[in-house]
C-alpha cells in the first residue's frame, strides 16, 4: 500500500508542495503580510499548476477549516484568496499587496452581510483590530461533531453530475470530501479527489461503463481503507481528551504489553499523529507511520507476540497498521488497580504514578472503544490531579476514593454493555437494557445507554459524538447518587 500511495503522491507532488506553501501563504497574509519568500513560493506554484488546481487546494483548506459552511460560502472565501494570489503574483504588484488584500478580506469577514462561512468565534475576532484580528481569524477552526461519512454515489449519479457540470465537479467533490475529513493532511484529500474525478472522466464517456467503474473502484479500495483509518486516528488525536492514556491502555490490551512497553508505543504513535495530522503535506504522515511500524514490530519483542500480530508485521508498513488495527482485542488478567489513596500518585519521584494508574484502570477492558475509554480515564485523571495540587493529598484522595471507585465500576459496566451489544441481537439487547436500568429517569437513562452502545461500541467510533454520549452517561450516573 505504501508504494501505491507514494506513487499516487508523486502524481500530485506539485499540488502537495503548493499545500505547504499555500498554508504558509494564508497564514502570512494574516500575521506577517508581504514576506517575499511566501510570495515567491506561492506564485511559482500558481504558475506551475494553474488557477483551477490552486483553487482546489484553497477549497480543501477552507472546507476543513469551516466544514459547517455551505459550498457557496466556502467557494466565496476560496475565490477571494485565489484572486488575491493572482493579483499579488503579477510582476507589477505592489509590495503591500498582501497586507492590503488581507485587511480587506478580514473586514469583509466581519461585515454584517459577509458571504463567508458563519464560524463560531468570528464575532469575538471582529472586536479586535489590525494584526490581532487577522491572527484571530487565521486561528479559527471548527470543533463541532463529525459530519457523517460521504455517501458513495452510484455510477449513474456520478455520470449525471459530472456530465452536467464538468468544470465545477472536482471542486464540489473536494468540498464534500474535505469537510468530512477535516483532520487529515489536505494532500490526501486532493489525491482522493483526483482519483474520483479520473474515474468519472474515464467511465462516463460515451456512456456509463460498469466494468470501468468496477476496475477503478478496485484500484482505489486500499487507499480508501487507509483514509478511513487515518481519518479515525486523526479525529481521535485532535478531539479526545487524555488520548495518549487511552492509547497506552489500548495497546496494552491489544498486544498484551506491560505498562512500560505500552507507554513507549503509545507515546510514539501519539507524537507522530500530533506532528502530522493537521499538516497539509502527506509525506509527513507517511514517514511517521512507516517509522512507527518499526517501533511496533521491534524484533526484540516480536517472538513473544501472537501469530496474527507477527503476520501483520510481515506486511508493508501502512498495511501493517491497518492489519494490527483489525486484530481482535482479548480480555486480559492484570493486577487489580492499586488503591488511589496513595500520595505516591502525585510524587515527582514517581513520574509515572498517575500514568500507571490510568493504564491499569483501562487495560482490562477489551470491549470499550477509545473515545469511550479516554473519556472515563480523563475523568479519573482530573480527579486525581485536583488532589495533587491540594494541601493534604492523602486526605483529598481519601475523600475522592468513592468517586474513583465509581469510575472504575463504570468502566466495567461499559465493557460488559459493549460485550453484550456485540453478542446479542439488537432487540434482545434493548430489552435487556430496559430491564436493567430502573428507577427515576429510567427511560432517559436507558436511551442514553442504547445511544452509546449503538454509536460508540465500535472501535472506530466518532470521537466527539462518543465523548459527549459518554459524558451523558456519567452525568446520569452522578445524578442517581
Amino acid at each position: 500500500m505504501k508504494e501505491k500511495l507514494l506513487e499516487n503522491t508523486a502524481m500530485l507532488t506539485k499540488v502537495f508542495i503548493l499545500g505547504f506553501c499555500l498554508c504558509s501563504f494564508l497564514y502570512n497574509i494574516y500575521i506577517s503580510a508581504g514576506k517575499n519568500y511566501a510570495k515567491e513560493n506561492v506564485c511559482q506554484e500558481l504558475k506551475a499548476i494553474g488557477i483551477e488546481k490552486f483553487k482546489e487546494m484553497v477549497t480543501v483548506l477552507y472546507s476543513q477549516k469551516f466544514p459547517n459552511g455551505t459550498f457557496q460560502e466556502v467557494s466565496c472565501v476560496a475565490d477571494e484568496m485565489t484572486k488575491l494570489a493572482e493579483k499579488c503574483c503579477k510582476d507589477d504588484a505592489s509590495p503591500d499587496c498582501y497586507d492590503k488584500g488581507a485587511t480587506e478580506i478580514s473586514e469583509k469577514s466581519c461585515g454584517k452581510d459577509s458571504p463567508f462561512p458563519k464560524h463560531p468565534g468570528i464575532e469575538q475576532c471582529c472586536t479586535l483590530q489590525g494584526q490581532e484580528r487577522k491572527l484571530c481569524l487565521a486561528s479559527l477552526r471548527y470543533t463541532a461533531d463529525e459530519l457523517a461519512s460521504l455517501t458513495e454515489p452510484t455510477n449513474e449519479e456520478i455520470c449525471t453530475e459530472y456530465t452536467k457540470d464538468k468544470k465545477d465537479y472536482a471542486v464540489r467533490y473536494v468540498y464534500e470530501f474535505a469537510r468530512r475529513h477535516r483532520n487529515i493532511p489536505a494532500g490526501f484529500v486532493l489525491n482522493a479527489t483526483q482519483n474520483h474525478v479520473r474515474m468519472a472522466e474515464r467511465c462516463c464517456r460515451p456512456a456509463v461503463k460498469i466494468s470501468c467503474f468496477l476496475q477503478e473502484r478496485l484500484q482505489m479500495q486500499s487507499s480508501n481503507i487507509f483514509l478511513r483509518f487515518l481519518s479515525n486516528v486523526c479525529n481521535n488525536q485532535v478531539n479526545l481528551k487524555s488520548f495518549k492514556f487511552g492509547l497506552s491502555a489500548y495497546y496494552g490490551n491489544l498486544l498484551g504489553l506491560s505498562f512500560e512497553e505500552a507507554s513507549v508505543i503509545s507515546s510514539r504513535f501519539h507524537s507522530g499523529l500530533e506532528k502530522c495530522c493537521l499538516k497539509p503535506q502527506p509525506e509527513c504522515m507517511i514517514e511517521e507511520l512507516t517509522s512507527f511500524q518499526k517501533v511496533l514490530c521491534s524484533e526484540s519483542k516480536l517472538d513473544a507476540m501472537s501469530g496474527d500480530f507477527q503476520k501483520c508485521c510481515k506486511k508493508p508498513a501502512l498495511d501493517t497498521l491497518l492489519c494490527v488495527d483489525d486484530l481482535k482485542r482479548q480480555p486480559r488478567q492484570s493486577p487489580d488497580v492499586a488503591s488511589p489513596v496513595s500520595s505516591k500518585l502525585c510524587e515527582e519521584a514517581q513520574p509515572h504514578g498517575i500514568d500507571r494508574y490510568l493504564f491499569l484502570s483501562g487495560v482490562n477492558h477489551a470491549s470499550i472503544s477509545l473515545p469511550v475509554l479516554t473519556t472515563v480515564l480523563n475523568r479519573i485523571k482530573n480527579t486525581v490531579m485536583a488532589c495533587c495540587s491540594s494541601a493534604d493529598i492523602t486526605m483529598c484522595l481519601t475523600e475522592k476514593e468513592s468517586k474513583l471507585k465509581k469510575s472504575q465500576a463504570l468502566l466495567s459496566k461499559l465493557d460488559e454493555t459493549c460485550s453484550r451489544y456485540f453478542r446479542l441481537d439488537l432487540p434482545v439487547f434493548k430489552t435487556l437494557m430496559q430491564k436493567e436500568v430502573q428507577g427515576e429517569g429510567g427511560e432517559k437513562r436507558t436511551q442514553a445507554w442504547l445511544d452509546l452502545a449503538i454509536s460508540c461500541c465500535s472501535q472506530r467510533s466518532p470521537a466527539q459524538l462518543c465523548q459527549k454520549l459518554t459524558e451523558d452517561i456519567i452525568k446520569y450516573d452522578d445524578d442517581t447518587v
